[in-house]
C-alpha cells in the first residue's frame, strides 16, 4: 500500500498593497517618491496652520460634555465617560500629529485615566477637572513640549491630582 500525500500547492501572490507603498514586486526595498513626500508634507503644514481651531473645538466640546457630566446625578455620569474619552482621544491624536507632545500628554492620560472609573466619586471628577484645567492653560499658552518648564509643573500638577485622590 502506498501512503497518500497531501498535495500542497504554494501560492506565490503580489503584495500589491507594498508595491503601492513604495516596495517592489520581488520583495526587495522600496523607495517612495520624493515628489509624493513633499506633496504630503505640504499637505500635513497646511493642515498644521488649522491645529489651534481643531484644538480649540476639542476643548470647547470637552467642556461641554465635562459640565454636563458635573450636573447629572453622580449614579448616571459614566454614561458620558466614553465621549469624554474620544474627545480626548481626539485631542491626543490632533496634538500628536502636529507636534504637540503636551497635549498629546495630557489627552493620552485624560482618555486613559476616564475609561477606568465611574465618575461616581468627589475624586475623580477632582482628577478629571485637573487634566482639563491644565489642556486649557497648555492651549492657552501655545504649549508645544513636556520639557518646557510650564510644561514640567503642568505634568506635576495632574500627578499630584492622581496621586492625592486616587
Amino acid at each position: 500500500m502506498s501512503e497518500d500525500k497531501p498535495q500542497v500547492e504554494i501560492y506565490n501572490r503580489i503584495n500589491r498593497l507594498k508595491i503601492k507603498a513604495g516596495g517592489t514586486a520581488t520583495g526587495g526595498p522600496g523607495k517612495i517618491d520624493q515628489n509624493s513626500i513633499d506633496r504630503a508634507n505640504a499637505v500635513l503644514h497646511k493642515m498644521s496652520e488649522q491645529y489651534p481651531d481643531e484644538i480649540k473645538k476639542c476643548l470647547e466640546d470637552l467642556n461641554g460634555l465635562w459640565n454636563e457630566t458635573k450636573a447629572m446625578a453622580s449614579d448616571k455620569r459614566s454614561a458620558n465617560a466614553r465621549a469624554i474619552s474620544n474627545v480626548a482621544n481626539q485631542i491626543k491624536d490632533l496634538a500628536g500629529t502636529f507636534g504637540f507632545d503636551l497635549m498629546e500628554y495630557f489627552g493620552e492620560s485624560l482618555r486613559d485615566y476616564i475609561l477606568n472609573i465611574d465618575l461616581s466619586q468627589k475624586e475623580q471628577v477632582i482628577i478629571v477637572q485637573a487634566h482639563i484645567d491644565v489642556m486649557q492653560v497648555a492651549y492657552s499658552q501655545n504649549l508645544k513640549h513636556q520639557e518646557h518648564p510650564l510644561g514640567e509643573e503642568l505634568k506635576k500638577t495632574v500627578a499630584a491630582a492622581i496621586a492625592k485622590y486616587s
